[in-house]
């Protein structure tokens, strides 16, 4: 029936408008729900049966223990909307992830409602909050209130996929003091954390020149260019015996008087040649590969250049990054693989 998708599609957009995605949130009635739970709609099936007890037999005492119970579970309804009531939501982004990883947001709630005592709208405490994401119902995070400062709780998310990542509607909810009512909130939060394409294992040697038919670095010449620097203190030219030194490395002369005076063995240190040119991580060479795979690839060598300290630049398609170093490059770089598209 074409009734069917209409109305699902009216409530949609109504619940869209209602719950805008943003970062920061204050709850209010507009954005509190309340219903009552299995238990309370037993006890309010007990006080019903009470009241026609207490009517057709006339008692008194019925009557009074009747509306006892029932003024109880009023209250118990004001205290637990009261409870999510005036608290202030703001979520602090995590690092970015790479696919299948895990990424931690912080969520930090604020009470700025002001006035104590009888008059504060949680005055029986904020107690048995409980947030979990609408996609995993089965998996709540208790909140615990300090009474020293606002607390702050992390919300954890697998990466399933590159790029930014929408997350699902967060939900609160209390169910204090009683438990006879569900109170409970719906927000929907801006921040889209960023994932990076997962690095390929087991990935091929650095190209020295980015082609593909380029000859690869050796694994010699990686550990060459890797090879540690003099350590401070050392005389110059030599350094402690490693484990994987070769024995052809070894100063002898300088090891022998080191070894008389209680030391180790010292190993001639050169220093490694600068590069003379920049690696060139080029993509498009990689045509054999289905483009995810590329991405793959691309970001091994780009964990692997920054891991070895060597300047590269990165191309793709239109996507060309140049040469540079370090923990701002390495960022750079792991952005514009996430975010790239091939068309």
């Amino acid at each position: 029936m074409p009734l069917l998708p209409e109305l699902r599609r009216r409530w949609q957009a109504w619940w869209t408008r209602r719950h805008p995605r943003t970062d920061t949130v204050r709850l209010d009635h507009r954005r509190l729900y309340i219903l009552p739970t299995p238990s309370g709609l037993l006890y309010g099936l007990l006080l019903v049966c009470l009241l026609l007890a207490s009517i057709n037999y006339q008692l008194n005492l019925g009557y009074l223990l009747t509306f006892t119970l029932a003024s109880a579970a009023l209250v118990a309804l004001h205290a637990t909307h009261a409870t999510l009531s005036g608290l202030q939501l703001q979520v602090r982004p995590g690092e970015p992830g790479f696919v299948g990883e895990t990424v931690e947001l912080e969520l930090l709630l604020q009470d700025d409602t002001p006035g104590r005592g009888w008059r504060h709208p949680a005055r029986l405490g904020r107690h048995g909050i409980e947030a979990r994401w609408r996609d995993a119902p089965q998996s709540p995070l208790p909140l615990v209130w300090p009474d020293d400062g606002s607390p702050t709780l992390p919300l954890c998310r697998t990466l399933h996929q590159r790029g930014h990542q929408s997350l699902p509607p967060l939900e609160l909810s209390s169910r204090f003091p009683l438990g006879l009512f569900r109170v409970w909130t719906l927000w929907r939060i801006a921040h889209q954390p960023l994932a990076w394409p997962a690095p390929e294992v087991d990935a091929p040697p650095l190209p020295r020149h980015g082609g593909e038919d380029d000859a690869a670095l050796t694994s010699p010449d990686r550990h060459a260019l890797a090879a540690p620097q003099p350590e401070p203190g050392d005389d110059d030219g030599v350094r402690p015996w490693r484990r994987e030194d070769r024995p052809s490395q070894v100063h002898w002369r300088r090891s022998a008087r080191s070894l008389a005076a209680g030391g180790g063995l010292l190993v001639r240190e050169t220093p490694p040649p600068p590069p003379t040119h920049a690696l060139h991580l080029d993509g498009n060479s990689l045509h054999h590969l289905d483009p995810e795979l590329r991405l793959h690839r691309l970001c091994a060598w780009v964990l692997e250049a920054d891991r070895l300290g060597l300047p590269c630049q990165l191309s793709l398609g239109s996507l060309h990054i140049p040469s540079g170093t370090g923990p701002g490059h390495r960022r750079q770089c792991l952005d514009a693989l996430a975010l790239w598209s091939p068309t």
